[in-house]
Parts: C-alpha cells; sequence; structure tokens
C-alpha cells in the first residue's frame, strides 16, 4: 500500500539514522522507498532541509525535480494536493517553501516541528508495517503513516468531479438567467473552469512523476527470494500491486 512516512526525531543524527534504516528496507525488497526529507529545527527556531532524496549537503538543496514529485502535491486549498514548481531551493524551509509554492506540505511540518527536533518525511509503498516500526519505532519520538488513495488520490478525483459538475451546473444557469445577471455568470464560469484547468495540470504532472516511480520501483525488484518464503510472497503481491497502479495510470493518460 502506498504511504506516506512522518517520523519525528529527538536528534539530526537519530533522523539520519532513521533514513538509512528506510535505505536498508529499500535494498532488501521488505519496503519501496521513493522521495525523503529530513527537515531539522534549531534551538533558535530556523527550519533546514538537512537531506532530500538520498543526497545529504549542509544546509540543504533541493531542486525543483526532486520536489516536484508526490511531495508536491501534498496539502494545500484541495485537501492535500498543491502546486508544483522548479527552481532551486536552499537552506531554510518555511517562508522559503511557501514563497516558492513548492510544497505547502514541507512548509505545514517545517512549521510544526519543535525546536531541537528533526523530520523524516518518505514515501513509500508497504505491504506491511512490522519493519519500518521495528527499526524507526526506538529511534523516533513518533511515527505516523497515511494511506495516499485516502489522502490524495481519492480527494483529488473527487475535486475534479465537482469541478465539472459546478461547470456544467454554472453552463446551464447562463442559459436561463436574464441579460443583467451574465456578466457574474459568466465569471463564475471563467474561474471554475480556470481551476479545473489548474487541478488537471497538477494531476498530470504528478501523473508522470508517479508513473516513472512505479517503473523504477518494478525495475529493482529483483524476481527471486526463495529462502524466505513468506518476503517472496510479500514482494510479489508488492509488485503485482504496483504494476496493477501503472497499468491503470498509462490507461487513462
Amino acid at each position: 500500500m502506498e504511504k506516506m512516512i512522518q517520523a519525528l526525531f529527538n536528534t539530526e543524527v537519530e533522523a539520519f539514522k532513521g533514513l538509512k534504516a528506510l535505505q536498508e528496507l529499500n535494498l532488501t525488497n521488505d519496503i519501496s522507498v521513493g522521495e525523503t526529507y529530513i527537515l531539522t529545527r534549531d534551538e533558535d527556531g530556523k527550519v533546514n532541509i538537512r537531506s532530500a532524496k538520498n543526497e545529504s549537503s549542509g544546509n540543504g538543496t533541493l531542486t525543483g525535480g526532486v520536489i516536484g514529485g508526490l511531495i508536491g502535491l501534498l496539502a494545500g486549498p484541495l485537501g492535500f494536493i498543491v502546486g508544483l514548481a522548479g527552481g532551486m531551493i536552499a537552506g531554510s524551509a518555511g517562508e522559503t517553501l511557501k514563497a516558492e509554492g513548492v510544497s505547502d506540505y514541507l512548509d505545514q511540518i517545517s512549521a510544526n516541528i519543535p525546536d531541537g527536533k528533526s523530520v523524516l518525511i518518505a514515501h513509500v509503498w508497504e505491504n506491511w508495517e512490522t519493519p519500518v516500526d521495528a527499526l524507526l519505532g526506538p529511534l523516533s519520538i513518533e511515527l505516523k503513516r497515511f494511506n495516499l488513495d485516502e489522502k490524495v488520490f481519492v480527494p483529488a478525483k473527487t475535486e475534479l468531479d465537482k469541478l465539472n459538475s459546478d461547470i456544467e451546473a454554472a453552463e446551464n444557469k447562463l442559459k436561463e438567467v436574464v441579460e443583467t445577471e451574465k456578466a457574474d455568470w459568466e465569471t463564475t464560469l471563467a474561474n471554475l473552469k480556470a481551476k479545473r484547468v489548474a487541478l488537471e495540470d497538477k494531476l498530470k504532472t504528478h501523473t508522470a512523476q508517479q508513473e516513472k516511480q512505479y517503473e523504477e520501483w518494478i525495475s529493482q525488484s529483483p524476481a527471486d527470494h526463495s529462502e524466505d518464503a513468506d518476503k517472496q510472497a510479500r514482494l510479489e503481491n508488492r509488485i503485482k500491486e504496483q504494476k496493477t497502479r501503472l497499468d491503470e495510470i498509462k490507461k487513462d493518460r
């Protein structure tokens, strides 16, 4: 199941240990790991991006390509949906992220990190929670997950369906109103269509990122782990689910 993991740590060192643990679980095929981020808040309240994906460099440097994945769609006015942005993001998070329009989700996370603490954020696909719980549980203060189907994909489809319904209703209303009301309804209709275009553009961008991630996960998964039948079964099930999701995306493209 595709999820977002949020883990809070007392120290930056423990957060990096948590990141390494996830990377090791990815290498051993216990889970599939996509985007990862570490955000830290110092004792003065300044938040820094310490790591993105598998990179770590001082104050942290993120490219639009790294941010432009699933993280770029989380949070914002449409539930968990926001826009994507290119360009460079460096150093502090918070207002920097918000100003660049990169991710309201990272901005909200950064605003809620206690002073002196660090947060690990990871996009994963896991068929069971035991491996992550066993490694991150002892290191972290708090470990949370949310299902991306429930929090991202279904809300996005629901929002798009609602916009289509509102547009149809506005078009019908425009045919009925008197001349003095037409200008207002034309403005309403134009605004609704603009929102639909913006949401469709975001979803198309994410679909391309999502397709690329699934293809990467599937290609990196070995065909056989016969020494552990249960693990092999979980791996095969995960690959099957990822292939099914990939086929759905390609069909709807």
